[in-house]
């Protein structure tokens, strides 16, 4: 079942595999049976390689966002550790799902770009290790008999058969050689599993957060990794043919130098490689932002209480500071709520603070959460502020309320006069008056009670 699945992929890369051939054989290598075959299959193997590089990078990606986000994690588990009841698995696997939702990954996002590759990987494998079978013309497919594998047929199987590698045909195993050939053998074996192993140290030493507990199961498991594959690759070797091996040796290799790119490209936080790669980006970042921050303090000291002159000084500090930045793989997509003078902080505070993350697209997700925390924060300190809205019932009982108090004050003043009559100083007209604007001043402070309505 696999095979008649993994068919179609295998057929791809025979096309492809003779078209580089062919191309070898185009720009001057000799045809048939020698070096282009052998070359080609190098090549092949790294050209697949190359197309799935995409993936890689998404799968470093996301193995990054995952480790970014075990402390929170850890704190998840610890606070359900012991919980084997179904509300509380269900509110442990929400709360995770949330977390992962508020990173950007998941588990699975880092699964997922390994298994998309896979059946390219193991096509290229197919493809090489068919070679044999058309040859002897025995070459079947979930039993189904084939005569060739597209361009491959019996003919050109022949040819890839009769290139070798030190004296070896592609097509032969260990068990199937004898003096210099079986020397080879060996050789190409020890040069694989050197590779493998290289790569897996590299790995766990440069691009590994170190571990506090040397008994942890984890650590354990990945220093016995370190020995286990590459011994796993010495039996597998044994029973390698050539051509494989040729694929093999270029394969770690490959890996190798992608692990050399990621440790000092791309390295895993928190480990010796990203702490060594945060210290010099951050040397090489205030090497010209500290004086070029220095300069925009002192014209923005000299600018006073000039709103617009400083909102001028911020925009152009921020195209010529973005620039500069972008060039040093600082990210620069900030939330659009942010003002010039909000971004203008953000580099002048990289500029004058300790790096203890690198400025990237994580470091840029987490400024969007705290100006997102920041706005809501705004908005319902701005909802509470916000006179609530009365019904019809309780403005007529403000109205009331305030009629009433007007009363009580226009009482309390004709006591301090004496009676709310005029006295000899004052005539009818006056006294009229004065009335007139007591019932005014009453109707105004109601209406101002009652919101205007």
């Amino acid at each position: 079942m696999w095979e008649k699945i993994l068919h179609p992929f295998v057929l791809a890369i025979a096309w492809v595999w003779v078209k580089i051939h062919d191309l070898l054989v185009l720009i001057g290598l000799a045809s048939g049976s020698g070096v282009a075959w052998v070359l080609s299959i190098v090549l092949l193997t790294i050209l697949i390689r190359v197309l799935i590089i995409p993936l890689f990078l998404k799968q470093i990606k996301s193995s990054r966002g995952m480790q970014a986000l075990q402390p929170e994690m850890q704190k998840i588990q610890a606070k359900y550790k012991g919980k084997t009841d179904t509300l509380s698995r269900q509110r442990q696997s929400e709360e995770m799902q949330a977390l992962y939702k508020k990173h950007g990954t998941s588990p699975f996002a880092s699964c997922l770009p390994a298994l998309v590759q896979m059946p390219f990987l193991f096509a290229l494998y197919r493809a090489i290790y068919a070679v044999k079978s058309l040859m002897e013309g025995v070459y079947t497919v979930g039993g189904k008999p084939y005569d060739a594998l597209g361009p491959i047929t019996q003919e050109v199987a022949r040819e890839i058969d009769g290139s070798t590698v030190l004296g070896v045909p592609l097509s032969h195993r260990l068990t199937e050689t004898s003096g210099m050939g079986l020397v080879a053998f060996v050789v190409m074996i020890i040069i694989m599993v050197v590779m493998q192993f290289l790569s897996i140290r590299l790995s766990m030493t440069r691009n590994m957060p170190p571990q506090q507990d040397p008994n942890n199961p984890m650590v354990r498991s990945q220093k016995m990794m370190m020995y286990v594959m590459p011994a796993m690759f010495i039996f597998t070797g044994l029973a390698f043919q050539m051509g494989l091996l040729v694929y093999m040796v270029t394969t770690t290799f490959w890996s190798w130098g992608q692990q050399l790119w990621t440790v000092k490209v791309m390295p895993t936080p928190g480990s010796p490689a990203y702490l060594d790669l945060v210290e010099k980006r951050e040397k090489s970042y205030k090497t010209w932002a500290t004086s070029f921050f220095g300069d925009y303090d002192h014209r923005r000291t000299e600018l006073g209480d000039s709103p617009e002159a400083v909102v001028e000084l911020d925009e152009q500090t921020l195209e010529e500071v973005t620039k500069k930045a972008h060039a040093q793989k600082v990210a620069s997509d900030f939330p659009e709520v942010m003002s010039a003078s909000d971004k203008v902080s953000v580099y002048r505070n990289l500029a004058l603070q300790g790096w203890t993350t690198l400025p990237d697209e994580q470091w840029m997700r987490g400024v969007r959460r705290a100006t997102e925390k920041v706005a809501d924060r705004r908005a319902q300190q701005g909802a509470r502020e916000q006179p609530r809205k009365l019904s019809r019932e309780q403005r007529r009982r403000a109205a009331e309320k305030a009629e009433e108090e007007a009363r009580q004050a226009e009482r309390r003043a004709v006591r301090r006069t004496g009676s709310d009559k005029a006295g000899p100083d004052l005539s009818p007209e006056e006294i009229e008056r004065r009335r007139e604007e007591r019932r005014k001043a009453r109707r105004k402070q109601a209406r101002k009670k009652s919101g205007g309505k």
